[in-house]
């Protein structure tokens, strides 16, 4: 499965102007929130967050501080979001490829 970092990285996308992209994956990942799709991605999210917070705790030991909770913060959150916009990607471009690609 290919990784898309940006919206410009999507092959539906790609030779779209900026506000015309941003419309169309705004809709289409509206749309896709009703597929299993991303309720699997949603479910990894949690997950995922659970076991971070868990392995920063264990990695990374010491008393509860409001630096410590933002590092773990920072450990956390970013690859959880990075997994769930995946599969909220995938299920756009399985089920809305033509919301994608319109031009208008």
């Amino acid at each position: 499965m290919k990784i898309y970092w940006t919206k410009r990285s999507i092959p539906e996308l790609r030779n779209l102007p900026p506000e015309i992209r941003k419309r169309n994956y705004r809709e289409a990942s509206k749309c896709a929130r009703t597929h299993i799709e991303y309720w699997v991605g949603a479910g990894l999210f949690a997950l995922m967050i659970v076991i971070l917070t868990m392995l920063f705790g264990k990695v990374f030991p010491g008393p509860d501080t409001m630096m410590r909770d933002i590092l773990r913060s920072i450990f956390t959150i970013p690859p959880s979001v990075i997994i769930l916009n995946q599969f909220e990607i995938y299920a756009a471009r399985k089920h809305y490829r033509h919301i994608l690609m319109r031009e208008t």
